[in-house]
């Protein structure tokens, strides 16, 4: 079949159909990210260990774990403990960062905190460690987190003034 300019209309058809292949083989190409990250991201990371100290004035998170892409590289660099106490950023090994909104603290019993000695049925009740538990919002994230988020976890700090974690630091 033939138009008017003399091309064979068959020949148009085919080149366009030859084009619009490639092309929508190139658009699913370049969309490489999965359906549903169009959402954004809902990684989860889980920190089991908490480390520093009061004298210090420092605190690292460590044993990092969780679905977050990229994710925090295992640990954070020292961080002032001032960050758990009021907010702030969390830099981690991996130069990424989470930022806490400020948190709510409470405190609790340390019956499981290192050092935790039952007091004696009508006795001195003797130097116990101390356990803060703080929970908050993340409120900027470029580790692979849901903005905004929440974190939520607890630090024992002993007589001495050093740091442990009895539970695991959530952040999601």
């Amino acid at each position: 079949m033939t138009d008017r300019r003399g091309m064979d209309m068959r020949r148009v058809f085919l080149g366009v159909a030859a084009l619009a292949l490639p092309i929508s083989v190139l658009s699913v190409a370049l969309n490489t990210a999965p359906a549903s990250a169009s959402s954004g991201p809902k990684g989860k990371i889980t920190c089991t260990s908490m480390s520093g100290s009061t004298g210090s004035g420092t605190i690292t998170i460590s044993g990092c774990s969780g679905t977050s892409v990229p994710g925090t590289g295992g640990s954070s660099k020292p961080l002032s403990i001032a960050v758990l106490a009021a907010g702030g950023p969390v830099t981690w090994v991996n130069n990424d960062v989470t930022t806490f909104g400020r948190p709510v603290l409470g405190s609790a019993s340390a019956k499981h905190c290192p050092g935790y000695v039952k007091p004696p049925k009508g006795g001195p009740t003797p130097a116990e460690p101390s356990l803060e538990k703080f929970s908050g919002a993340v409120t900027s994230d470029n580790t692979g987190l849901k903005v905004p988020g929440k974190y939520k976890g607890e630090v024992c700090i002993s007589q001495s003034g050093s740091f442990s974690a009895p539970k695991a630091l959530k952040v999601s």
